[in-house]
């Protein structure tokens, strides 16, 4: 089984004004607590027909997902979708918008995610940020990467742009120490707000809040250069994490 743990989110100090920093106190502890996330099966095992290893949601967890989908709005922008998931759970509710470690059932709402993406998950044990980036989009009427991969966003169909409005995507890249060669793995979240020069708000699905590994949250992650640990094949290794680029959504 492939682990991904303990991927630092970003842990340098930030020079602020006293207002500043008072007003943007809670992002700042935020953006610097490691981003810890669960442990995920192999790759090969995506596609079994089964759960991999993890046990069938109960008939009314699946049911309360329907509900939660039900009552998801369709816009008007795919950041107001993936706000609402936020809104509606993140202090009620957080379970139902959390990935949840074994041995616990999988979560039937991360499993849908996959239903805007190319891949078939049988398990929420995946990395899902890219999944519910997609879905969000999708429930807005809009065109998609239609792939679980953040990176997936960086295709040339999509445009960049380096003035950001609420509703851009940040993909974050991960490089490899010394050549800073792209490792294909990273992060994709909606941007919502800049706080500060190397700061920014954003809202989206797999990431660290509250003490919960992974889950839909609204947040803050630092733009600058950070050193990350991720699985690249068998092996845990260092690497640099940056902001990539911002992308425009529709």
């Amino acid at each position: 089984m492939l682990s991904r743990r303990s991927v630092s989110i970003g842990l340098l100090s930030m020079p602020f004004v006293a207002k500043a920093a008072q007003a943007h106190a809670d992002d700042i502890s935020d953006a610097e607590q490691p981003f810890f996330q669960l442990s995920y099966p192999a790759v090969e095992a995506l596609d079994n027909p089964q759960p991999f290893g993890y046990s069938e949601p109960t008939e009314e967890q699946k049911e309360h997902v329907r509900e939660i989908l039900a009552g998801t709005p369709s816009g008007p922008k795919p950041i107001d979708i993936m706000q609402s998931f936020v809104d509606r759970f993140f202090k009620t509710d957080p379970d139902a918008i959390s990935q949840w470690p074994e041995p616990a059932a999988w979560n039937p709402l991360v499993v849908e995610f996959f239903r805007a993406t190319t891949t078939h998950a049988t398990n929420d044990m995946i990395a899902w940020c890219a999944a519910s980036a997609n879905w969000c989009i999708e429930r807005a009427g809009l065109n998609g990467s239609r792939s679980a991969g953040s990176q997936s966003f960086l295709s040339k169909k999509f445009a960049r742009t380096k003035s950001p409005q609420r509703g851009d995507l940040a993909v974050f890249t991960c490089y490899k120490k010394g050549t800073q060669e792209s490792l294909g793995l990273g992060h994709v979240t909606f941007f919502k707000e800049k706080i500060s020069d190397n700061l920014i708000r954003c809202v989206g699905g797999n990431q660290s809040a509250d003490g919960r590994s992974s889950i839909i949250s609204e947040k803050a992650f630092i733009t600058s250069d950070r050193i990350v640990h991720r699985h690249v094949g068998k092996k845990y290794v260092p690497c640099t994490m940056r902001l990539n680029s911002f992308i425009r959504i529709g």
